[in-house]
């Protein structure tokens, strides 16, 4: 069966949805302004100066329709709260055009400034985004180290993320003993991807979705938008008064988390 899910597994390794990082935050709207820095660059308000020693005035205005929780964040995270360096991060990468614009480097800076700092979410994400080269230059050997960092630290996904990075065909020391034994263990320990990645094998060898509705519901309770809408689907076919209440409930959280099949579905209920 592991062969099975290391297939499926690296098969997913071309789909951004499910090798991006595992962060359950839905984007933000709003906007970032171009003066918006990272603390790498950012002026150090005893010293007045960065972190390369240079003078440097640090511009940190928001733009007028960022959500004000950001704008609380962002004050924090130049106060050295590493909680809210991570979730300036995952903001930023929420707001990103493409893996290498401005918003992807001041989110890879907030990220390995809290990881540093010992926050384990953000060094799983500082090792996913060496591994993919999202705002930083990919690099494999350092994505290991932080993934590494990130077990240690027991965040949310460590095991998964190193599945595919060992799973990577572009990885020079691409290992799939290893990639398998990492999969197995984020699913021993029900990380949100890899319940989702062996619900689907599951699927896909001809089980039941019943038989895989606790994978599934690990998944979608994760965060995962396609496990919030798979579970959509089965209550709707249950055609019981509390399916359909639970169908909705899915329905709506995938919905707002951005799916328009599910709006649609929404939609198509109301109309019954």
């Amino acid at each position: 069966m592991i062969k099975n899910y290391l297939k499926f597994l690296t098969f997913m390794l071309c789909f951004a949805q499910l090798a991006s990082v595992g962060l359950s935050a839905a984007p933000a709207s709003g906007q970032v302004s171009e003066g918006f820095l990272s603390p790498d660059m950012a002026q150090d308000k005893q010293s007045g100066q960065n972190q390369a020693g240079q003078d440097f005035v640090m511009p940190s205005q928001l733009a007028p329709d960022a959500p004000q929780i950001i704008r609380e964040e962002l004050a924090k995270a130049h106060d050295h709260d590493i909680d809210a360096m991570h979730a300036v991060a995952v903001y930023l990468m929420a707001q990103r055009t493409s893996d290498d614009d401005e918003m992807a480097h001041y989110a890879f800076g907030w990220a390995l400034f809290a990881g540093r700092n010992g926050h384990s979410q953000a060094s799983e994400l500082t090792g996913s985004m060496y591994r993919r080269g999202v705002g930083v230059s990919q690099n494999f050997a350092k994505a290991r180290k932080w993934l590494e960092r990130a077990l240690a630290r027991k965040s949310t996904e460590p095991n998964f993320e190193l599945a595919l990075l060992y799973a990577d065909e572009e990885n020079p020391n691409i290992n799939k003993n290893k990639a398998a034994f990492y999969l197995a263990e984020a699913i021993k320990h029900s990380e949100p991807r890899a319940c989702l990645i062996s619900a689907q094998s599951k699927i896909n060898d001809g089980v039941v979705f019943r038989r895989v509705l606790s994978e599934v519901t690990c998944a979608a309770e994760g965060g995962l938008t396609d496990a919030m809408e798979m579970l959509g689907d089965y209550n709707i076919a249950q055609r019981s008064p509390y399916a359909l209440v639970r169908a909705r409930k899915w329905l709506r959280l995938a919905a707002a988390s951005g799916s328009r099949s599910a709006a649609l579905k929404l939609a198509e209920m109301d109309k019954q």
